[in-house]
């Protein structure tokens, strides 16, 4: 893929975001030069807001958002799009007529055909099919979209009339997170569920937020954002600077965003951390201090815990990747 092009899907793909659509992403090229840091940059800056905005809106989001719809495909039993829904065709720049009768897989991109090939196969084999399957689309300007795609098999009288309806959606992915821990923790509850049934409930107090409420604990948190390298208040002491009380701020901040206040702050600093160790020269030292560390082995093993490698191991795998 040449410069010119590479920049030219840099521009497409900001002119986007300005519109408000964070779901696109750049195809990475087999370069290794500025252009190609800069759209790992611009991608994972993509991602960052795509899933702030998910959470920004809303009150109690784990019970509120799974999953924001984004495309309908109806497909037939050739892998054939029979029909879509009119977002498809403005996420991915083409007229119902250039998309009807096309196949489905002409949409994605090279590693999504192989992936729906070999699934295709299988779901012909099922009467019943209920099954979902990530998959990155390719937009005519060749701006990427990876999405999950719910799949179901719809029956008709005879074979012709069979189709699937696929679902693309985007997740939030602390949402994911928690559904799955959610799994994992679930016999335990039942267990101890059964250990303590005869003991009398407890009914944990529910915050109640105004919108003055919401406004504060915003307020809090764009001032944590902007503030990652300082050293982090007391809750006590937090909740005071902007005229609110401790539960409030500590139950409140856990109702809007679905994460405690710390723990906020420690994706927040370990975010920034991996961009800066990802995209910059800046020593490590530097690099922890900024993001609220007054320890480089803390910053590193905390890092680790979290990323899997170090700063010093990732940083080697980013600049000797194959681009």
């Amino acid at each position: 893929m040449s410069k010119k092009k590479r920049l030219r899907r840099i521009k497409d793909v900001l002119m986007e975001m300005g519109a408000g659509k964070f779901f696109y992403r750049i195809e990475r090229s087999s370069k290794s030069d500025h252009v190609e840091a800069l759209i790992s940059v611009i991608n994972m800056m993509g991602e960052e807001i795509e899933e702030a905005l998910v959470h920004q809106e809303y009150v109690n989001v784990n019970e509120s958002i799974k999953h924001i719809v984004l495309m309908n495909f109806q497909i037939d039993l050739n892998g054939k799009i029979k029909a879509l829904n009119q977002q498809a065709c403005e996420i991915l720049f083409y007229r119902p007529d250039e998309i009807v009768g096309q196949t489905f897989m002409s949409f994605l991109d090279e590693t999504s055909i192989s992936k729906w090939k070999k699934n295709l196969k299988n779901l012909l084999k099922k009467k019943l099919v209920d099954t979902s399957l990530n998959l990155t689309f390719k937009t005519r300007k060749g701006l990427l979209v990876p999405s999950a795609c719910y799949i179901n098999k719809l029956e008709g009288k005879s074979d012709d009339e069979e189709s699937f309806i696929i679902t693309v959606v985007k997740h939030s992915k602390k949402q994911v997170e928690l559904e799955d821990y959610l799994k994992t923790t679930e016999p335990q509850t039942i267990k101890r569920h059964r250990l303590f049934k005869n003991l009398p409930l407890i009914k944990k107090e529910k915050v109640r937020l105004n919108s003055e409420d919401i406004a504060k604990i915003r307020e809090a948190r764009d001032f944590l954002m902007n503030n990652l390298e300082k050293e982090f208040p007391s809750l006590k002491e937090l909740a005071l600077q902007f005229g609110t009380n401790t539960f409030k701020l500590k139950y409140g901040f856990k109702e809007l965003y679905g994460i405690s206040v710390f723990r906020f702050l420690r994706n927040e600093r370990l975010r920034k951390a991996k961009i800066l160790v990802q995209g910059g020269n800046c020593s490590f030292k530097t690099i922890a201090y900024q993001c609220g560390y007054r320890s480089v082995p803390t910053f590193t093993n905390t890092f680790k815990s979290v990323f899997g490698h170090t700063p010093t191991e990732l940083r080697k795998k980013f600049s000797s990747e194959d681009f």
